[in-house]
């Protein structure tokens, strides 16, 4: 896209009306309604063996967060249309993509209920590959994301906002993620079975899906703080707010059977954000926004694995435990480099 379309539609997404907070953070509270849904079904699917009808309570109280967050969000829309403007461009920002979310969730949502009338109902993994979920999936990104989106194209949004001001962006990023954790919670390293057995050098197995979910973790959970950080300053909590949504929530879904993890997901995000505080990473400052990118890993994981020392032991060898902070290292640094990639020399005059 050439730098003259860019601005084009940069500057159309700013004339387009933005929400308040509290209308942003009504459509947070609906949004947590339809997450707490998806984990408590996500809790049916992985511990109940029995599940044979689409008709249960869990899925109504999904369902029904949908059913909330849907008529919230047309409501907004409809009342806010931009006069002379058609379709997605009339409604405002943020709150466009929403309406084609609350769409791809009812198209899933039907064929959710043809799926687990011909083929049943999934069980374990099963439950995050199916085609209908996957559809879900995509609705449910787009409506929780939308106060993340709409405050990302507002010009007169604060560069450095409060805590609270921040809130409905936070919890945004917050909700998206633990939605995608939960669709990769296999590989969900704040979860796992953390015992010497689980971790034994000796298990090629147990090996490689710790390794994986150690590196895939990673990703989930560092990727919205350097995207928030391209566009804010972030205020102290925002990573602890991430962390511990992942947590608690993806350990809900796992019956809580690990709860020192969980504290050790809480701690690493509050020291993640004293890192963030001192960093103070930018999209004006490349080189702190690439330290962010490998020492935030650093600290995420060196509290990791000291949490499964303390409570497990670990049953890997200091190269392997060593290696694998390493390597989050490394993918954080390239993960930041990808974001914020260095500037493009301007070409020498002929």
């Amino acid at each position: 896209m050439s730098t003259v379309a860019q601005r084009v539609g940069a500057e159309e997404l700013a004339s387009r009306p933005r929400q308040s907070w509290r209308v942003d953070a009504v459509t947070m509270l609906l949004s947590t309604w339809l997450l707490v849904g998806v984990v408590v079904d996500g809790w049916a699917h992985n511990n109940l063996a029995a599940l044979e009808t689409f008709f249960t309570p869990w899925h109504a109280l999904f369902y029904s967060g949908f059913l909330a967050s849907a008529g919230w969000i047309l409501g907004v829309a409809a009342r806010t249309r931009t006069a002379g403007r058609h379709g997605l461009a009339a409604l405002p920002a943020g709150y466009d993509l929403a309406v084609v979310g609350v769409m791809v969730f009812a198209v899933g949502g039907i064929g959710d209920f043809l799926w687990h009338t011909i083929f049943g109902i999934e069980q374990d993994v099963q439950a995050l590959f199916s085609p209908t979920h996957l559809l879900l999936f995509a609705g449910m990104a787009l409506i929780m994301s939308t106060p993340l989106r709409a405050a990302w194209t507002d010009p007169a949004g604060a560069a450095a906002p409060s805590y609270r001001r921040f809130l409905p962006v936070v919890a945004s990023a917050t909700v998206t993620t633990v939605l995608v954790a939960l669709f990769f919670m296999y590989w969900a390293a704040f979860i796992q079975t953390v015992g010497a057995d689980y971790l034994d050098e000796y298990n090629e197995h147990a090996l490689l899906n710790g390794m994986a979910s150690v590196l895939a973790t990673n990703l989930i959970l560092l990727a919205p703080l350097l995207l928030l950080a391209r566009r804010w300053r972030l205020p102290f909590g925002t990573a602890t707010t991430i962390y511990g949504g992942v947590g608690v929530l993806i350990g809900a879904v796992d019956g809580f059977h690990h709860p020192a993890m969980l504290v050790a997901a809480v701690v690493a995000g509050l020291l993640v954000d004293g890192l963030l505080q001192v960093l103070r990473p930018s999209a004006a400052r490349p080189r702190r926004f690439w330290a962010a990118g490998a020492l935030v890993p650093l600290t995420t994981w060196s509290v990791y694995f000291a949490a499964v020392a303390r409570t497990a032991g670990i049953g890997w060898s200091a190269e392997l435990w060593t290696g694998a902070i390493a390597w989050a290292c490394l993918l954080g640094l390239a993960l930041a480099v990808l974001m914020l990639p260095p500037a493009v020399p301007s070409a020498a005059p002929r």
